[in-house]
């Protein structure tokens, strides 16, 4: 089971979605990374998955 969990994930800015569709898990007392090229979205999901920037669908399970 997760502590952190993100399903099917769609955030951007404004009218242009940058991470779509993403599924994304945290198990507790593990160490987790995300990888990829500048562009992908990583920073975009991290903020939607902490709640940095607003989700415009899916969920998010803590």
């Amino acid at each position: 089971m997760y502590l952190l969990s993100g399903e099917n994930i769609t955030c951007g800015y404004g009218a242009v979605d940058i991470v779509t569709n993403c599924n994304i898990g945290v198990f507790k007392g593990k160490i987790s990374s995300v990888v990829g090229p500048n562009g992908a979205g990583k920073s975009t999901a991290m903020k939607a998955l902490f709640g940095l920037l607003p989700i415009k669908h899916g969920n998010i399970f803590f």
